[in-house]
């Protein structure tokens, strides 16, 4: 992709090199979640209209009649017979007001003769003894009457029956998100329950002694737990929300514990009890009280993978519970919780719950800045994209990325300055320790 590489390193292989080398990469370890994840299918359940906002559709959704339902009027203005308004481009003709339709309204006048008009409101019954209907930017009305200024063609500003969607027709395919017009659509044809796809509990399990919540006051050796609420937005972002009164759930729930090993087991216990689906932040790497992996292990928890050759997130974790009980570990550091959730839980989550796809949105782009690192890990650069310019000139045929890619400042996994300003994700591939400014690279656009 027009990247150049410095020459291979021919010394020795180093401890670190052979674990890279061991390790999987990210596309293998992401094949393994979706693997495990598209074994468990999802369960539908009823859901209320006002409740199914971006949830699936677990079955076909049909029309239950002909969508419109009856002749109506595009527009605010007159029903008229079209004969009657022949010349009336040169001379304006005056017909006689005999009838007012609004929308909703149940009687009308089923008949209409030469010379008379009836007022109809937008949305409203288009009698059958109407032609068309007329503008009424175009008229001029007069006490009991209207002077009509232009020609009209038949079916003109009538919406016919049937003319979206008949009785009986597929209105929205199983695995559709109810987005807002889709929403929209299942409201318009009556639906006040709809069957989705069940989404999964969701525990968020926050590790370590050093973690107050954000108020508290703290000690000089004490932070802030940040990972649990950003981790609870990202969730927000895809739709993930607690709901309130008689259909109440607790669809997402957040816990922590303390770093000794008691504290670790009893929460842990907890949330595979109450969740299908367990994110741990922190716990996972290789410090003498990172007791996560450990004792899910001894809870029957089957582990997948342990470390990706990534960065950042190497050491995230992932494990299948007895009852198909799916374990996310994420690293502690706040870069790293995010950028593994938005690689590895989220696609995970969105099969879960039904979606048909969960692949990234991954678009190429100009290396705007070089970059290097040591090779052996994929690294996930935090990056602002911006249209290319150029993409499309006329006079240069050869073609170009659609985008330009800059690197933001603050790359560390602990700087989330970094993550705030950046909009995508570079890919800088595993085997690369240098990528020049204008290189052709992969960029990964991210989605909160």
């Amino acid at each position: 992709m027009g990247i150049s590489t410095k020459p291979m390193n021919t010394a020795a292989p180093t401890a670190k090199s052979k674990e890279s080398e061991a390790l999987l990469t990210y596309n293998e370890a992401l094949k393994l979640i979706l693997q495990e994840c598209s074994e468990e299918k999802p369960k539908a359940e009823l859901v209320p209209l006002d409740q199914a906002a971006f949830r699936i559709l677990a079955e076909p959704l049909q029309a239950p009649f002909d969508l419109p339902r009856f002749n109506n009027s595009a527009v605010d203005g007159y029903g008229v017979i079209v004969d009657d308004l022949q010349d009336c481009d040169k001379t304006p003709r005056t017909l006689k007001l005999i009838d007012t339709v609004s929308a909703g309204d149940g009687n009308w006048l089923s008949e209409l003769k030469s010379g008379q008009c009836i007022k109809i409101m937008t949305g409203a019954v288009v009698p059958d003894a109407v032609e068309a209907v007329v503008m009424r930017e175009f008229c001029q009305e007069e006490a009991e009457t209207v002077i009509v200024n232009c020609r009209a063609r038949i079916g003109e500003n009538i919406r016919l029956t049937g003319e979206e969607m008949e009785k009986g027709q597929t209105v929205l395919d199983a695995g559709t998100k109810l987005t807002p017009p889709a929403l929209g659509l299942a409201a318009t044809v009556g639906k006040a329950l709809l069957n989705c796809y069940r989404q999964p509990r969701i525990a968020i399990v926050s590790t370590g002694d050093e973690l107050k919540e954000p108020g508290q006051e703290l000690s000089a050796s004490q932070i802030y737990n940040s990972n649990s609420y950003a981790i609870k937005a990202c969730l927000a972002g895809m739709h993930f929300h607690n709901q309130t009164g008689e259909s109440a759930n607790n669809l997402v729930r957040c816990l922590h514990t303390s770093d000794d090993r008691e504290s670790v087991d009893s929460t842990l216990q907890k949330a595979l009890e109450t969740s299908d689906v367990i994110i741990t932040l922190g716990g996972v790497s290789m410090g003498d009280r990172d007791y996560v992996k450990v004792s899910l292990e001894e809870k029957g928890a089957r582990t997948v993978f342990w470390k990706v050759a990534i960065k950042p997130g190497k050491p995230v974790y992932f494990a299948v519970a007895p009852g198909g009980k799916f374990i996310f570990g994420l690293p502690g550091n706040p870069v790293s919780a995010l950028v593994t959730f938005e690689l590895f839980v989220k696609p995970a989550l969105k099969i879960l719950q039904g979606e048909k796809g969960a692949a990234p949105h991954i678009v190429s782009a100009r290396l705007q800045a070089a970059l290097k690192k040591k090779a052996g890990r994929l690294d996930f650069v935090r990056a602002n994209l911006a249209e290319n310019a150029s993409h499309q000139r006329e006079e240069d045929q050869t073609w170009k990325p659609p985008y330009l890619v800059t690197p933001t400042r603050g790359q560390d996994s602990h700087m989330l300055t970094g993550l705030v300003k950046a909009d995508a994700l570079i890919h800088f591939e595993q085997e690369l320790e240098y990528a020049p400014e204008g290189a052709e690279v992969k960029a990964q656009i991210l989605h909160w």
